[in-house]
């Protein structure tokens, strides 16, 4: 789902005022509302798809209400809150909590692979849902990186999407051979064919607690009978960023539904490593490993530049190049007829309501600026100064909440904000601005890091272009700098931002935007903010 979008003024059920979209899948839109009644921001969900055959439609619309039903039967804080269910123009609307975060895949993409610690914090808050949902016999079925939020600032995780939930006992309401879920989060029982249980469901959470890790789904391949194929019959690839966390995934993702561990069991050993222990297994030596700091702050609040330099959009995944696998044993090819079944199925599905289970959803909270002061000149660049010593005319210091010290203009009336983890001021509703984040554990070099948000940016700004990705060395720290032009709303952009990480691994970010007809301003400031940036304790 995209992120903020067009307003209504429409009033649902005579008490839910409509206000902006949040976003928009293939199933239906998300529109943040204002409940009249109670006094309440909440998120509403309207099925909003056309070109479908009467059949598909009714089934679209028994799962949406199925949706609504798992998730109001569950009653955890891993579960979105719904609110209340009605119908209004002939379709089906869920009303539920609004949660300020961003999805997982989302979090990925934008600031890079989680560390292992933070992937099983992730995953714990996971079991805890799914374990609570599978008690009162509700498997959840679509567990992925797009399906899990994160709220800000209390690194609450929920999971999303329930509309292909399914109630032990329940009637089907799919057609004989539907296939539905995401093939590569898909365990290989269900890809089979046969029922799943709630042991596929801890399937798929080894595979988002994978991609969380490494960036890319494990059985991801380039068409839906490989991604199958690779489910079903290839070994889980290994790991280069999972560390301790290896063999839980392992677990997780054993072929043979008996073989993995329980509920309880996963959590006792995903609680191993968030508490940053290891098990006495041996796992290959990890490179690039980083201590753990004494303090996390929430995943999704970390760095997310990417999003803040790139306007809302879908994120794309490229599958990764893979070799071809060795031939299977004889004993795993006994699915092979059912998977091309369902991929059949799946494909055929793709051109009416079945696409809406390959879309990835996203719920996001954007920060307006309202206020435009007009644009100010700073003085020339002035090199680092004594932390201690008096501003240099045109500057003053300035001592941010977030832990750093730095020279800020004192033309113009700078105005700090704070969004999604990132630290901006500007004197003119971030036409031209500095923006700050300060991340703990972060587990990328910064020129790594840097490179993985280049791919996500170079997507996502229209003419983008790399002028500079080098690394640096910043404050006697290993560093790197990156600069870029992207056009925006008709006019020519640049922008450059600096990284460094310090030795207890947190991450320091400085960046800059602005108008390229003024560029040479821009950069002036950035010279002396990142020259005079120091930490603070």
């Amino acid at each position: 789902m995209g992120g903020q979008d067009q307003s209504t003024d429409r009033l649902l059920a005579g008490r839910y005022a409509l206000g902006e979209r949040l976003g928009r899948g293939g199933m239906g839109t998300v529109w943040r509302a204002r409940d009249e009644m109670l006094d309440r921001e909440v998120a509403v969900k309207e099925l909003t798809v056309s070109h479908l055959s009467e059949e598909d439609l009714e089934i679209l619309q028994s799962r949406m209400k199925r949706e609504a039903r798992a998730a109001a039967r569950i009653k955890h804080p891993g579960v979105i809150t719904i609110h209340d269910v009605l119908e209004q123009d002939g379709r089906p609307w869920i009303v539920m909590e609004l949660v300020d975060g961003r999805a997982l895949s989302e979090v990925i993409s934008q600031d890079g692979t989680l560390t292992p610690r933070e992937a099983a914090g992730v995953g714990l808050q996971l079991v805890a849902a799914l374990h609570r949902g599978h008690q009162l016999g509700v498997l959840h079925r679509d567990v992925k990186p797009a399906n899990v939020l994160l709220e800000h600032g209390t690194g609450r995780v929920v999971l999303l999407d329930f509309g292909i939930a399914k109630f032990e006992g329940a009637l089907e309401i799919t057609r004989p051979g539907d296939l539905i879920g995401s093939p590569d989060y898909l365990a290989p029982e269900r890809a089979q064919g046969q029922r799943p249980g709630p042991a596929s469901d801890l399937w798929a959470l080894g595979a988002t607690l994978y991609h969380a890790v490494e960036g890319e789904s494990p059985f991801r391949r380039d068409n839906p009978l490989s991604t199958l194929t690779a489910v079903v019959e290839e070994p889980m690839p290994e790991p280069r960023r999972a560390a301790g966390l290896a063999p839980v995934l392992a677990a997780l993702l054993a072929k043979d539904p008996a073989d993995r561990p329980g509920a309880d069991e996963a959590v006792r050993m995903l609680r191993e490593i968030a508490d940053g222990h290891t098990f006495g297994l041996r796992v290959p030596e990890q490179g690039g490993e980083h201590r753990l700091p004494t303090q996390l702050v929430p995943v999704v609040d970390r760095p997310a530049a990417a999003a803040a330099a790139a306007p809302a959009a879908e994120p794309a995944t490229v599958p990764a190049a893979v070799p071809a696998a060795p031939p299977a044993p004889a004993a795993r090819r006994r699915g092979r007829t059912v998977l091309w079944t369902l991929v059949a199925v799946l494909v055929l599905a793709g051109a009416g309501g079945g696409a809406a289970y390959w879309t990835e959803h996203r719920h996001r909270q954007v920060q307006r600026q309202d206020d435009n002061p007009p644009a100010v000149v700073d003085p020339a660049p002035t090199g680092a100064v004594p932390t201690d010593a008096p501003a240099p005319a045109g500057w003053a210091w300035q001592d941010d909440p977030g832990g750093f010290r730095f020279l800020l203009p004192t033309t113009g009336k700078w105005v700090r904000t704070e969004s999604s983890g990132q630290i901006y001021y500007s004197p003119d509703g971030r036409d031209h601005y500095l923006q700050f984040a300060v991340t703990a554990g972060q587990p990328l070099a910064p020129l790594q890091h840097l490179a993985e948000m280049e791919t996500s940016v170079s997507r996502n700004l229209r003419d983008y272009q790399q002028v500079g990705l080098v690394p640096a060395r910043i404050h006697g720290w290993e560093g790197a700098v990156w600069e870029f032009s992207f056009s925006k709303d008709g006019v020519k952009r640049r922008a450059k931002e600096a990284e460094f990480r310090n030795g207890d691994g947190t991450s320091y970010m400085v960046y800059v935007s602005g108008p390229e007809s003024d560029w040479t301003q821009s950069l002036q400031r950035f010279t002396t903010v990142l020259n005079n940036f120091t930490p603070v304790k």
